[in-house]
């Protein structure tokens, strides 16, 4: 019984591996899977690039006007999710849910986007933008007034922005189920 178990066991894992691969999904909406990788320039941090490789082990490069998301594992950002915006930056989703915020990979500038609505830049974590940051995420708490009044007591810090945007999916996931 224990070696049906142990052969059940790696038989599910190598599934579910198999069913998480690398991919990307370009402007065309086509969904291109093949392994990842991240280039880094030292010198220019906004230049950040990814290359494709197919089964075959041909890499090419992968132009950010092209792409609409990328779907990594185990590089350079960890398991991830990755979209592009204005055809320039690349975006990396930090929070999941009814409420997303994508973070730069170039430099600690955030993105907010409710229910896939358009991408809007919040101004999260600057000491001198709180104010702005809470009336930005404001809008986005308006159909929960309990958590609302919640955060209205908190300051518009980073922190506080990601603790409230968690509580609020983890509440409309816990509703829907």
């Amino acid at each position: 019984m224990k070696f049906f178990t142990l052969t059940l066991c790696l038989f599910i894992t190598h599934i579910h591996l198999a069913q998480e691969r690398e991919y990307m999904v370009t402007k065309n909406k086509d969904t291109i899977y093949g392994s990842i990788k991240r280039s880094f320039n030292l010198f220019d941090k906004e230049n950040i690039g990814f290359k494709i490789e197919d089964a075959t082990g041909k890499k090419t490069k992968i132009e950010i006007s092209e792409v609409k998301s990328l779907k990594l594992f185990n590089g350079a950002d960890g398991d991830s999710y990755i979209v592009t915006i204005y055809d320039t930056w690349y975006l990396k989703r930090i929070v999941e849910g009814e409420i997303e915020v994508f973070e730069m990979l170039s430099t600690p500038l955030f993105y907010v986007s409710k229910k896939g609505s358009e991408l809007e830049f919040i101004d999260m974590g600057m000491p001198f933008a709180r104010k702005k940051a809470h009336a930005q995420l404001r809008a986005y708490l308006k159909d929960d007034p309990e958590l609302l009044e919640e955060f209205d007591s908190m300051q518009g810090t980073e922190k506080n922005i990601l603790y409230i945007i968690k509580k609020y999916n983890s509440l409309k996931e816990y509703k829907v189920n």
